[in-house]
This record gives C-alpha cells, structure tokens and sequence, in this order.
C-alpha cells in the first residue's frame, strides 16, 4: 500500500512537470501526424515488392496535412517524419511530446499474415490498451516489431509486466483513454462513410507508438494490402487522397470541438479507381522536420476517358457461385473475374452518393457490402 501511494504521488508530480496544452501556450490547436514505418523499414508489403506500407502511408499523411494547411491555418502541424527516413517509436512520441501536441495521429496500413488463408477487408482505429487483447494480438506484433531494429534503443519501453509499472503508465495514461477514443470513433466514421470502405471497429492494443505519447493519440489502419482489391485501391492516388480526405475529416471535427471554430470539411470528389500504379517514394533524406512544415504531396496523373462505375461489392472467392446461389440471399449480382479470385457486386451508380444509397439498401442483408469503381 505505500509503494502504491509512493508511485501516486511521483505520477503526480510527473503531470504537473508535463507540457500544458498547446491551446494555452500560443493559441494554436497541435496536431502530429505520423506516417508510419519509412526508411529501412518498409512495413507491410503488397503483391509487389513496390508496393510498401511506408510509401501509402506517407503520401496519405502528406495528403492529410495539405488540407489541414490550406483549410485549417489555426492548426499548427509537425511531422513526426516528411521523407523517407527510418523514425524509432519512441522519437515519434518524443516528437509530439515536445510539441505540446493536442492530438496524435499514426497512419498505418493492414495485412493479414501470408498463411492466414483467407483475406480480410475494412479499416481499423486503434487506441492504447495496456493488456494484449487476442483478436489485436497480431497488430501488436507486426506494430511493435519495429522495435527490433532499434537495437539498444529499444531498452526505454520498458514492457515488463509488474504490478507498479501497469499503475503507474495507467494512471499516466487515464486521462487521454477517453478522448483517444472520442476521435477514433470520428475517425473510423469518416474512413467508413466518406471512404465507403468497411467497418471493422475501434479497438484497443498494446502499441508503443501510442503508449509513449502524453496526449490523445490514436493509430488507424486504412486498409489491408494484403487483399488484392484493397491493395489495388490503396495503390492509387485516388484511394490514398479519400483516405485522406476522411482522416482530415475528422481532424477538422475533433479540432473544432476542442477550439470552438468551424470545421471545414471535404467532400470526396472521386472514389479511388481500381488500378494497380507504383506509389512515388519521398525524396531522400537525412533530416526530421520537427517543425511545423507541409511538405507538397506527391502527385500522379489522373486516368481519362473512360467513365467511372460505382459498384457495391458483396462477396469474393477463388470458387464461381451461379447467379442463383443463396449466398447471394435473392440479390442479382454481377460476377467479376480476375488473377484467379472471383468478386460479386450489386447494382450500379454513376456517383459516390448514388453509390452509398445503394450500398445502405442492402446492409441488412451485407453488413459488410462496401463500395467499388470500375471503369466501363
């Protein structure tokens, strides 16, 4: 009972030692963005050894930051990274902990191990748990395997399991808990009704990345490269800047709550057209822009000519069901056929709003029915 009362007290003292928010110091809402993975560590990979999580992460967070700068100027941004470098977690948090940052936000890319046996769709919101939960246990390891490649520095996490070290980083973190879970639940509503993408919940894991930060944090993953449909959409720029625009989103209305002032929001222009492009990689360098600064993003050129579909995809399989099959539960699908996988949509749109209506009338028979383009 006094070692309880003894870390107590330290706790508190350590909160009264920690930065103020930054609201207070300049009158700036702080927000950190952290693409994920970059330099030595490529993250997930796709179907191609090109298409790397580190790069989608990067133009997406680049994306993101555009838009808070051009729409947002009260908000002051930091990169925990602007180009291709390899970043240790706890620099990332320490980042943002210098900043005096308000919110803190990691962008990630998903993937299934290769001997899962099945593919898997949708995005993910993650906040910090101090307990491995066993459905996140392998976002944790695949999150937090970063750490072996930070060789000595690795020592300052510190995961030992005693009773005063859970405590203590519970009581350090208790008052963050709730609203990194306020602007998850904004997040994973943005990345599923403006992305159009499926829903796979707000959980909790053990991350280091978040563990080490003292504000709200929050890790999202946009989509699993390892499904060839998603890989193929987060490939494009098209894909990556609707991710974007939802994430931004969100920030726009996590910030306005905090400040007061208007959110300005974006409206997806375009949902991603289901091309396989190489991502463009970050200019090289030796530096981490720790101030604040955005980067110009990464640009591609838009396909022309041929008209975007917007369909609802429904099933996919490596086996070809009739058109009459009961998994289709009575709905008149179309089969669609590529790289040996069979995927099945329903109906047909010729815009985003058409499209979510559509997919919105079959929820109760696809809950997990999400949108897709192709060109016709």
């Amino acid at each position: 009972m006094r070692r309880l009362l003894h870390i107590i007290i330290y706790i508190g003292a350590l909160f009264c030692s920690l930065p103020a928010s930054a609201i207070t110091a300049d009158g700036k809402f702080v927000v950190v963005l952290d693409a994920g993975h970059g330099g030595k560590d490529p993250g997930t990979i796709g179907s191609s050894p090109r298409n790397r999580e580190k790069d989608i992460a990067y133009n997406i967070t680049m994306e993101v930051g555009r838009l808070l700068k051009n729409n947002h100027p009260e908000i002051k941004l930091v990169y925990t990274r602007s180009t291709d470098v390899f970043i240790e977690l706890g620099r990332r948090a320490e980042i943002a902990n210098k900043a005096k940052a308000d919110l803190f936000v990691s962008i990630h890319v998903n993937a299934l191990p290769k001997n899962a046996g099945h593919y898997a769709y949708g995005v993910q919101s993650y906040t910090l748990s101090l307990k491995s939960v066993g459905t996140n246990l392998e976002v944790e390891k695949r999150e937090n395997s970063v750490i072996a490649l930070e060789g000595d520095a690795a020592k300052k996490y510190n995961y030992g399991s005693s009773t005063e070290a859970n405590i203590m980083y519970e009581l350090m973190q208790d008052h963050d808990m709730k609203e990194s879970v306020v602007f998850a639940k904004m997040a994973q509503d943005e990345m599923v009704h403006t992305g159009g993408r499926k829903d796979m919940g707000v959980r909790q894991a053990n991350l280091a990345v978040l563990r080490l930060t003292y504000m709200p944090s929050v890790l999202l993953e946009v989509g699993f490269i390892s499904t060839p449909e998603e890989e193929r959409f987060l490939m494009t720029r098209d894909g990556q800047n609707l991710m974007a625009k939802s994430i931004y989103n969100a920030i726009a209305k996590y910030a306005a709550q905090k400040t007061g002032k208007e959110a300005k929001l974006e409206k997806p222009t375009a949902a991603p057209v289901q091309n396989t492009t190489t991502p463009t990689t970050p200019a090289q360098t030796s530096e981490v822009s720790k101030q604040e600064s955005t980067p110009a993003a990464v640009s591609a050129d838009k396909p022309s000519g041929p008209r975007t579909v917007y369909k609802v995809q429904v099933l996919s399989g490596s086996v070809k069901l009739k058109s009459n099959d009961k998994q289709f539960k009575g709905l008149k699908c179309e089969i669609h056929q590529k790289d040996g996988r069979y995927t099945y949509t329903y109906g047909s749109a010729t815009t985003l709003e058409e499209a979510k209506e559509l997919r919105k009338s079959i929820l109760d028979k696809f809950p997990q029915a999400f949108i897709v383009t192709f060109e016709e």
